[in-house]
């Protein structure tokens, strides 16, 4: 999906979502020319539609509106009577439902709602809120062999599975389900061992330079985006957290380190 950026914040962009399709568009439109943008078409920004959306879905910068052009389309938000900037206009009336700018209208509408509905990390919500260890929910007759066994597809070994069970190692949430069918321990159990991520680490990873390494490892290991961005930032977070004393990490600096030493080539 195309979008017109109008605010950012740590976590959240607010945006107008935008086409290209030639004659799609409504009276809540506005249509920038074909010499506004590098894109060489008409732009049609749907600026009822305009929605808070998370920074973790952005991808690629497209283009930067002339400060005249993008004051004209903000002042606009506010004020929709007002006189558009030369090289805009108002969209065009759409005389019934089955007119091509309904159906546009329509699946922009589910597109944001897959954007707003995309998978989040677990972030702290409070400062030194303990988190349980998994061995002091599994109790004393945990099968070891059997957990490394259920984890070995994870990537966990077994002196990496004891870190997991005494708190040394963040317990990421795809493994839940493993260890609850080979312990038969209640999943909503297990969750309790997994850690939330700091604020300020989430807001890092949240940001799109990380989008091209979470897609090489997608395509790697032959899973979504999601689940890769996942597995990779609890890999991060379990080297990057180590520290001493109290201050906040810089987690760019961190993250980067860690970045280099697997030889990915995210973005900076």
């Amino acid at each position: 999906m195309l979008v017109l950026i109008t605010e950012v914040n740590d976590t959240e962009i607010t945006a107008v979502p935008a086409t290209v399709d030639p004659a799609v568009e409504d009276v809540q439109c506005i249509v920038l020319a074909n010499t506004e943008t590098v894109l060489g078409v008409e732009v049609t920004l749907w600026m009822d539609l305009r929605s808070s959306l998370p920074l973790r879905v952005l991808d690629e910068i497209v283009d930067e509106l002339s400060p005249s052009v993008a004051d004209t389309i903000l002042a606009s938000v506010s004020d929709p009577s007002r006189a558009l900037h030369a090289g805009l206009r108002r969209g065009t009336a759409t005389l019934t439902e089955f007119e091509h700018a309904a159906t546009a209208r329509a699946e922009i509408e589910d597109g944001l709602d897959q954007l707003q509905s995309s998978p989040a990390l677990p972030v702290q919500e409070e400062e030194g809120q303990p988190t349980r260890t998994l061995a002091s929910i599994l109790g004393t007759n945990t099968d070891l062999r059997s957990m490394v066994n259920a984890l070995r597809p994870f990537g966990f070994s077994q002196p990496e599975v004891m870190q997991l069970l005494h708190g040394k190692r963040p317990v990421p949430p795809e493994i839940v389900e493993p260890i609850a069918e080979v312990t038969g321990i209640d999943t909503g159990a297990i969750a309790c061992a997994v850690q939330p991520l700091p604020v300020g680490f989430v807001r890092e990873v949240d940001h799109p330079r990380w989008r091209r390494t979470w897609r090489e490892r997608a395509q790697r290991e032959a899973i979504d985006e999601a689940a890769a961005r996942m597995k990779v930032s609890y890999e991060m977070f379990a080297r990057a957290a180590r520290q001493t004393g109290d201050q906040e990490p810089d987690w760019s600096a961190r993250l980067a380190q860690y970045r280099s030493s697997q030889g990915e080539r995210g973005r900076r």
